[in-house]
């Protein structure tokens, strides 16, 4: 039963942190919400969508998997907030970028914004990651990384 719960745990925490992770697209073109490229799952953190299976396929012990969903619930706790203002001024950016008088210089500084907010998530989640991948034993750490994205391999 605790097994389940573990797995059940680790295959909801990577979608809940895709949410948190890079963010949505702002419906405009920009970053990384677009098309499936969206955080966890993407070839950027790891998740149900790797090829492969993510962490779910890792066989983890029990002890590493309490150890990485207490990592990626710390970078969700620690995120919120940012997440949180970023979609705001993402919004801001799309009623900007749509008005019939848009000030092309407002619109690049808020878009300095949303950047600077999604690097701080960037960060983020490079240093949970690296983090996740410290609980991993070496063979675990080469199979992840075999089940990532294509462009990382001389396939």
């Amino acid at each position: 039963m605790r097994k389940t719960l573990i797995a059940t745990a680790l295959a909801v925490a990577p979608v809940l942190a895709l949410a948190q992770g890079m963010g949505y697209g702002s419906g405009m073109g920009y970053g990384p919400g677009m098309g499936s490229g969206t955080g966890y799952g993407s070839g950027m953190g790891y998740g149900p969508g790797m090829r492969g299976g993510g962490l779910a396929a890792l066989n983890l012990s029990d002890a590493q998997a309490e150890k990485i969903f207490a990592i990626q619930e710390a970078q969700h706790q620690k995120n919120w907030p940012t997440m949180t203002k970023m979609r705001s001024e993402m919004f801001k950016l799309q009623r900007m970028y749509y008005d019939e008088k848009a000030d092309p210089k407002a619109v690049g500084e808020q878009q300095k914004k949303v950047d600077d907010l999604r690097r701080t998530m960037l960060q983020s989640h490079l240093e949970s990651r690296k983090q996740i991948e410290a609980v991993l034993t070496e063979d675990q750490r080469k199979q992840l990384r075999s089940s990532g994205p294509r462009w990382m391999h001389d396939e």
